[in-house]
């Protein structure tokens, strides 16, 4: 039997309240059946809930557990077909298919505390599985933790990898504007169908907030504004990593936090822009790797860093074939390999800037330019006149149309600080030093071997003449500079 509710409302009057109230009962505990609800969050309508749409037929949903632990406590999530009945959906066990191409079906839950609250102990996550057919997700993914959608806080874990190889094409909305720790990593990683991005309004940033949300959405090709101007460790990490995108977001932060863009446009292959980085004081790690292998890239941002931090630039740049000169660097104190691989493997660089660093720093400039096949012109003078160990190891080597060396202005070695630095520069052909004397073999390892046959070394009259690939090339022109 239906009740008819609009009937007991136009017989409402002073005389017949209570037999109003008894009528509201029975149709509020007459829907009522096992494992299905009409709570919809007291006075709320509740009208934005999670929701994936068919598009195709035969679309299947349902969920399932990773990692090695349990998973604790269970996520509180129903479903839904018309926003009306609602049933308990279980991870692992239910499993929806819409049949038809536009059927949906919407999902709620009561999870204060996250769907992950474990994660960091049990190493233990839930993400939600598809089958080969697309769906389009879209509504409130906070409806997940609050049925009402009136939370704007994400705890840390809370959606970790949720999306994770599903065949979604559109995501749903992320409103929240207090993020916690990895809340969105991983999120969309994988989703190959995805097209767009949802706003992403929060500006201020916790660790690993959107690490790998993006990871391998091919065909995405429009980032997300990222308004944040607060950053923290890790946030961006990988964000876009081996996606579509054909331009980045602008990057407004001035302050940086460790590992902050690390690997942030990773295999960005469509990627020819690079945004601006305003910033002066760098993070440790805060530009490891940012661009690496993003082939295409045609420019490199200037980089107004004067106070830099270990490991800052390492592998920034690497493998951006596109690229065909190097940005100013102004920084004159280095830290710790601060500059390591920046543009190892930029087959089109043709021409580097100057490097006006007269403070080193531990394997500073470590395989900065090594196998840039196609430089002819290096910096003119390396100014720093006191080394550090491994400072210059490998810098220029298989740099192979590398005709002269910067001058090196230090008169003592210490630990590998030559270690191979242009070996296999087979076009060079003068090289100029300020040494008095030799150090140890290990201090000059193979640093000549497979340059020129002929060249010219220009070294002070003190230095002893020792011959050999740890030392003077054999068949060069000695000549005395005082």
């Amino acid at each position: 039997m239906k009740t008819n509710l609009n009937w007991f409302i136009g017989q409402l009057n002073l005389k017949n309240i209570g037999f109003l109230l008894l009528a509201s009962l029975l149709v509020i505990t007459g829907c009522k059946k096992k494992d299905i609800s009409n709570d919809s969050g007291g006075n709320f309508t509740y009208s934005d809930p999670l929701c994936f749409a068919a598009v195709e037929d035969s679309a299947t949903i349902g969920m399932k557990r990773y990692g090695y632990g349990e998973l604790n406590p269970i996520p509180n999530i129903e479903y839904s077909y018309d926003k009306v009945e609602w049933r308990t959906f279980t991870a692992e066990s239910t499993v929806i298919t819409l049949e038809n191409t536009g059927d949906k079906v919407y999902f709620r839950g009561n999870n204060p505390l996250g769907l992950n609250v474990n994660l960091e102990e049990n190493n233990s996550f839930i993400r939600f599985e598809t089958n080969e057919k697309k769906t389009a997700v879209s509504g409130n993914l906070m409806s997940l933790i609050d049925p009402t959608c009136r939370v704007t806080k994400v705890p840390d874990y809370c959606f970790y990898d949720l999306f994770n190889g599903a065949n979604i094409t559109t995501p749903p909305e992320l409103p929240a504007t207090i993020l916690g720790k990895s809340c969105y990593g991983g999120l969309f990683s994988c989703c190959r169908y995805l097209e767009t991005a949802p706003e992403l309004p929060a500006t201020k940033m916790e660790e690993g907030c959107y690490g790998s949300m993006f990871l391998y959405c091919t065909n995405l090709k429009t980032p997300p504004i990222l308004p944040a101007t607060i950053l923290a460790y890790g946030c961006y990490n990988s964000m876009f990593d081996s996606s579509g995108i054909l331009e980045a977001p602008e990057l407004p932060a001035t302050t940086l936090a460790d590992g902050c863009y690390a690997n942030m446009f990773y295999y960005c292959k469509y990627l020819t822009t690079a945004p601006e980085l305003p910033a002066t004081t760098l993070a440790p790690s805060c530009y490891s790797s940012m661009f690496e292998s993003c082939y295409n890239l045609t420019a490199a941002p200037e980089l107004p860093a004067t106070t830099l931090a270990n490991y800052c630039y390492q592998y920034m740049f690497n493998g951006c074939d596109g690229l065909t000169t190097t940005p100013e660097l102004p920084a004159t104190t280095l830290a710790d390999y601060c500059y390591r691989e920046m543009f190892s493997g930029c087959l089109g660089l043709t021409t580097v800037s100057e490097l006006p660093a007269t403070t080193l720093a531990k394997n500073c400039y470590e395989k900065m330019f090594f196998s840039c096949e196609n430089i002819t012109t290096a910096p003119a003078i390396l100014p720093a006149t006191i080394l550090t160990e491994h400072c210059y190891d490998n810098m220029f080597c298989h740099c192979v149309k590398l005709e002269t060396a910067p001058e090196l202005t230090a008169t003592a070695l210490v630990d590998r600080c030559y270690f191979m630095m242009f070996e296999y520069c087979e076009s060079l052909n003068s090289i100029k030093i300020r040494l008095t004397e030799w150090g140890d073999d290990y201090d000059t390892f193979l640093w000549l071997e497979g340059v020129s046959s002929n060249g010219t070394f220009y070294c002070p009259t003190t230095l002893p003449l020792e011959y050999g690939i740890d030392r003077i090339p054999y068949g060069w022109t000695i000549v005395p500079l005082y």
